[in-house]
């Protein structure tokens, strides 16, 4: 009868040191990963320091105005340039000719590109088309025979 006994018993100690030898295995993998993530932190950690430094450098006002005028063409405003919305032309239908399509978001009128002289100044914003109503379908292409 002791037999039985012992062996259970040695089973269960074999078992145990089993059990804890796994685990001071996985506790000493989980403590390398953390060492290894707190160097990878203080590295973030210095080069956040540094690219906050480098960042404060090149915004600063000055730096900007100087390589503004040295690289870019730009000239002050001049007051005629300055006009109100109200004294800008409500559509494009003098400019050419035009498509009254029923549907095309513009009011049944389109100026046609090809047709429209350029202007030298800047362009001229176009009204946006229509948003589709809840439940509608918007086709953005199709091909001939395809519903």
């Amino acid at each position: 009868m002791r037999w039985p006994v012992n062996a259970v018993v040695l089973s269960l100690v074999l078992g145990m040191s089993l059990g804890l030898y796994r685990l001071e295995s996985q506790v000493q993998t989980l403590e390398r990963r953390l060492s290894v993530t707190a160097v990878q932190l203080e590295g973030n950690r210095r080069n956040s320091r540094v690219l906050v430094a480098e960042w404060s450098f090149l915004s600063q006002p000055s730096r900007v105005q100087a390589l503004a005028q040295r690289h870019l063409a730009l000239r002050p405003v001049a007051p005629a340039q300055v006009v109100s919305m109200a004294s800008l032309p409500r559509n494009l239908v003098g400019l050419g000719a035009t498509d009254k399509s029923p549907n095309n978001g513009n009011g049944g009128e389109t100026v046609r590109h090809h047709d429209l002289e350029r202007p030298s100044g800047p362009p001229i914003p176009r009204r946006k088309p229509n948003k589709p109503r809840h439940g509608e379908r918007i086709i953005l292409a199709s091909r001939v025979g395809q519903p």
